[in-house]
């Protein structure tokens, strides 16, 4: 459209591919190309000169919204990348607390390089990795019971261990820990199916040899502790939950089978990380590797635990 914009203003083909730096050749046929697209021809020779045709006279001025509409669409774009380019994507779990383990992380990181800008997105259910990078994030702070991935790049950021909740005056609460098969037969109090603690609950009681009768399904750590409390039943919790049961009448027992979980940043190998995606990565890094003894976890029930991320 740009190039029959010319032609039209210029009268012929000579003038319009000099201005145009193409030949006069590849000028014509996407004249013509430009004519069978609309169905109409758009220019007739008079003469010397080219002139529009009726039709032609009636598409011009919407040839030049069409252009101008294509150019502004076009600076447009280019300041959205340019803003995307400084601007970090990272989508992170709500379990384990990682939303404040990632501001922790960014306000350090922030510091160091005040140019990025960080666009987060929190996930309360069991999510596939394939699933949040495909959303646009490159960096994704997930749960998981293994501590590498096959699929994705993967970084060990923190671990943390499955325990088992009991009301204080249960039979088990005074031992120094015991098997997850001795609870074959109590009622569970779980978080709710979708997440990922659920499952991994389960899947260590079917290691174990029973499937849990779970009689309840509860969000938030403080109502299902209030539960427990209250011998509703018992459940499996993290050991960072012990942290969010103070004040209530309960007990957490660690299990003899080591239930380890673990909380990892994933990127995607085959896919190259962003400019800013990837500093942040490394930073994040350097500051596990190099600072874990110093930095402090800022919990929202407690305040100030320190090192239950860097152990």
């Amino acid at each position: 459209m740009d190039e029959f914009i010319v032609v039209a203003e210029t009268g012929n083909y000579f003038t319009a591919s000099d201005r145009l730096y193409l030949s006069q050749v590849t000028l014509t046929k996407h004249i013509k190309d430009l004519e069978r697209s609309v169905g109409h021809p758009l220019l007739v020779k008079k003469g010397h000169k080219l002139e529009l045709t009726d039709f032609g006279r009636i598409f011009l001025p919407y040839a030049r919204r069409f252009v101008a509409l294509n150019e502004e669409y076009h600076e447009a774009r280019a300041s959205f990348e340019s803003a995307a380019a400084w601007q970090v994507r990272i989508a992170g779990t709500t379990e384990m607390n990682c939303d404040h383990m990632i501001n922790m992380l960014w306000d350090h990181f922030s510091r160091r390089y005040p140019q990025y800008s960080l666009s987060t997105g929190e996930f309360h259910t069991t999510l596939p990795l394939e699933d949040l990078f495909g959303m646009g994030f490159e960096l994704v702070f997930a749960l998981s019971e293994t501590p590498d991935s096959d699929t994705y790049g993967c970084y060990q950021w923190a671990t943390d261990e499955l325990v088992a909740l009991l009301p204080v005056n249960h039979p088990l609460a005074k031992k120094d820990g015991f098997r997850l098969s001795d609870l074959a037969k109590e009622p569970f109090i779980l978080f709710p199916k979708d997440n990922f603690l659920h499952q991994a609950a389960l899947r260590r009681c079917e290691a174990a040899g029973f499937t849990p009768q779970v009689d309840f399904t509860i969000h938030g750590s403080a109502n299902l502790t209030e539960l427990v409390a209250s011998n509703v039943g018992v459940s499996i919790v993290l050991k960072r939950d012990v942290y969010s049961t103070w004040g209530y009448e309960v007990a957490s027992i660690p299990l003899e089978e080591h239930a380890t979980i673990y909380l990892n940043l994933y990127y995607q190998k085959d896919v190259p990380l962003s400019h800013a995606a990837k500093t942040f990565l490394e930073y994040a890094i350097q500051i596990h590797e190099t600072h874990e003894r110093d930095i402090p976890y800022y919990g929202p029930e407690v305040g100030v635990v320190e090192n239950i991320f860097f152990e």
